[in-house]
């Protein structure tokens, strides 16, 4: 299927809609203009969270000041806490009256909005595509040239979205991603609307039969409460993104501690996260104690776990396991020092790693005989992709590891 920057996608969930456009090149604000429009407001009020880039703020500012008054409101920083970095209700509840429009991060599009302007990857696949309720209807509105020029950092940040989106629900695609990524995290606008379209389509499955979110689409947030106990702790020691990997490897440490999950689904884990340059291992002097305890208050409810990849743990009907905090440490302590216990037989060199060129990741195997990259799959039970959620991508194994050949990645 040829690639294109240009993504028009549709999630519908019960009675409320949301519309993806993602679109490249300047003259593209024209339209964005004409849809702001077509809310006819009487007041926008502009929220943004201090990391829209100033001209495209200025820009939306424009065109929503040309249609009706607009007002802009700037989040405050708030104290860390193990609070989701992305739920928007306490924010909303500090706006003014008027139709939302957010322009910036995960906290920006993670306030209910009419329209969303996501500035990075990892609001454009997340908070931005969410349906906020009461909005009944919203547009999410996405340069994939702005995403492509940013700061590698934030790119590479926002692909362990992306990542999550295939370990949790559609890992047909898990071939065609581990070719794609490296720890340089510079995509073309083309790669990143096709992982947009990913994304997407994967939310759009689900939430059409879970408008809610109670059901299959709590897989959309798989690691996503450790991770904010990860933030909480560690949060100015970690690069950005390296708490999301870190809640996603985690919860394969748990699975795998409560013998729910083989080593090889925390292998899949550890390898897509190595080949983006996220970080697989805590940091050093880590507090696990106080990692644990985080983690215990984040994950009340209970936590969504993997039994394998693509197939959330089930029991008595819940999808929701609760965890005690002896687990969480124990989890937490297997993290901590993976780098020391690895096994380097099961080890393959993957081009463009941390080191110089190559490196040391872990080799995905599922159990039988064959990796995770090269397992055969038809993608019939894949929510993502249109064509069924088959990926055009060769793989070769041998003696010497797997070789994965990415031939077009699905848009």
């Amino acid at each position: 299927m040829r690639r294109t920057a240009r993504l028009d996608r549709r999630i519908q969930a019960g009675a409320a809609h949301l519309t993806l456009a993602v679109r490249d090149g300047e003259h593209s604000w024209d339209e964005l203009g004409a849809r702001i429009a077509g809310f006819e407001a009487r007041r926008f009020v502009l929220v943004t969270d201090g990391t829209a880039p100033r001209d495209q703020l200025a820009r939306v500012r424009a065109l929503a000041g040309a249609r009706a008054p607009t007002v802009l409101h700037e989040l405050r920083a708030r104290p860390r806490t193990t609070a989701a970095a992305t739920d928007g209700r306490a924010d909303a509840d500090t706006l003014p009256g008027g139709t939302v429009i957010a322009v910036g991060g995960e906290r920006a599009c993670a306030v209910p909005a009419a329209v969303r302007v996501p500035t990075d990857l990892a609001a454009a696949c997340g908070p931005a595509l969410v349906l906020h309720r009461p909005v009944p209807a919203a547009l999410a509105w996405v340069r994939s040239d702005r995403l492509a020029a940013g700061p590698a950092a934030r790119t590479r940040a926002g692909l362990v979205a992306v990542v999550r989106h295939v370990l949790a629900v559609c890992p047909s695609h898990f071939p065609a991603l581990a070719g794609l990524l490296s720890p340089g995290a510079r995509h073309d606008a083309r790669t990143l609307t096709a992982l947009l379209a990913l994304c997407a389509d994967a939310r759009s499955a689900l939430v059409s039969f879970d408008p809610d979110e109670t059901g299959p689409a709590l897989a959309l947030g798989y690691g996503r409460s450790l991770a904010a106990a990860v933030r909480a702790t560690l949060g100015p020691a970690l690069a950005p993104g390296d708490a999301d990997a870190l809640g996603l490897l985690l919860a394969a440490a748990v699975a795998a501690r409560l013998g729910l999950a083989a080593g090889p689904t925390g292998r899949a884990h550890r390898d897509l996260l190595a080949r983006n340059g996220s970080a697989t291992a805590l940091p050093g002097g880590a507090d696990l104690d106080r990692l644990a305890a985080a983690a215990v208050a984040t994950t009340r409810p209970g936590l969504l776990l993997l039994a394998d990849l693509g197939r959330p743990y089930c029991a008595d009907g819940r999808l929701l396991t609760r965890v005690d905090g002896a687990v969480l440490r124990a989890a937490a302590g297997d993290l901590a020092d993976r780098e020391d216990r690895a096994d380097r037989a099961d080890r393959v060199t993957v081009p463009h790693s941390r080191a110089a060129g190559t490196g040391p990741v872990a080799r995905p195997d599922r159990g039988d005989g064959r990796p995770a990259a090269g397992r055969e799959q038809d993608g019939t039970g894949s929510p993502c992709g249109r064509d069924g959620g088959r990926s055009t991508v060769e793989t070769r194994s041998g003696p010497a590891g797997t070789a994965v050949q990415q031939k077009e990645f699905p848009s």
